[in-house]
């Protein structure tokens, strides 16, 4: 740990149905990420969804730094340090506490999405919007599991405090994620395992794929001075209740996005006004309008019981529904039939 590993100039390539993979190796056999480029993306793109755009939150990762380049971004923000000085417990204590926190605020009731209701706006932050997307090949390498936390992190270094502390998180949720009943997941590191897992969960080839307005803050909108007036909903799904698959992009040093399905839902469009409040300074730094996706969870019968939205909706679980924004990073995938 904290070795800084010398690479040999030995290149694989491998070649496969016309598309090609490089990986490069370490001396100490420590895989060095390959990423794909915009152009490889945009062809695979157009090949299963021909004349249709890729969604904002899968492009935002074909424009991120690589390599170099995501490590000189990170440590702008970040204090850079070297894995070791990252235990697995603190690191496990900070993905329970992490999970629960962003819980307890950023559920609402079906019934805020009408003209003319106001609620506090909490749209959580999207994560790592500046990782790029790996090759598929590469992708399907990286051992996905806190067993391997020491691997990843070395294949990936030097990375700061905080990425450690996130690649523990994002492996723990890929690995034991909190399920529903009947909950479908998987944690795709490439476009086309994302799209692939989407049809498999959906049963159709035939998707279309959504994404969260880009007037919605990379930051998110997380305040209680952040009162907002829905303006407009619109229904994005044509059946009262449809199968859906959402995919929220996982903070990691390459993408990854944690898709699920729990289903059924209803998906809107969500229009929201900002009102205006001068006496607060904060105010002025969050959007005047926001567009965003909100997806309703129908049957909740099995969702916890313990969370605070129950307590405060008066209700318990199944006997209303449960709705979340989508971030700015999130994707969302339902049948071209119901789209």
């Amino acid at each position: 740990m904290g070795v800084l590993l010398f690479l040999v100039s030995l290149l694989v390539v491998v070649a496969g149905g016309g598309r090609h993979a490089a990986l490069a190796i370490g001396v100490e056999g420590t895989m060095v990420p390959s990423y794909a480029s915009t152009s490889e993306l945009n062809a695979y793109w157009q090949s299963v969804f021909p004349n249709r755009a890729m969604p904002s939150a899968i492009l935002d990762h074909c424009s991120a730094p690589s390599g170099s380049e995501r490590k000189v971004k990170e440590s702008e923000h970040y204090w850079s340090v070297y894995s070791d000085q990252l235990t697995k417990r603190d690191a496990k204590i900070y993905h329970n506490w992490a999970h629960r926190i962003a819980s307890e605020k950023l559920l609402y009731p079906e019934s805020v999405f009408t003209a003319g209701s106001k609620i506090n706006l909490y749209i959580d932050r999207a994560a790592a919007l500046h990782s790029a997307w790996l090759h598929h090949d590469t992708a399907n390498s990286v051992p996905m599991s806190t067993k391997n936390f020491t691997e990843i992190v070395m294949t990936f270094a030097p990375v700061s405090l905080a990425m450690a502390r996130d690649i523990w998180s994002t492996l723990s949720s890929c690995e034991h994620p909190r399920e529903v009943a009947g909950e479908q997941k998987a944690c795709a590191m490439s476009v086309q395992s994302m799209h692939g897992f989407a049809a498999s969960a959906l049963g159709t080839s035939e998707l279309r794929a959504f994404s969260t307005s880009l007037d919605v803050p990379e930051e998110g909108i997380g305040s209680p001075s952040n009162m907002y007036r829905v303006a407009a909903v619109r229904a994005v799904t044509a059946k009262a209740a449809a199968n859906t698959v959402t995919c929220h992009s996982m903070s990691f040093p390459a993408a990854l996005f944690y898709c699920h399905a729990v289903n059924p839902t209803r998906i809107y469009e969500v229009t929201l006004q900002r009102e205006k409040e001068d006496s607060d300074v904060t105010v002025s730094k969050t959007p005047a309008v926001v567009r965003a996706l909100a997806v309703c969870h129908v049957n909740t019968s099995a969702f916890d019981p313990t969370l605070m939205y129950w307590v405060k909706l008066g209700r318990k679980p199944g006997e209303a529904s449960v709705c979340h924004f989508l971030t700015r990073g999130d994707v969302l995938w339902a049948p071209a039939s119901v789209a």
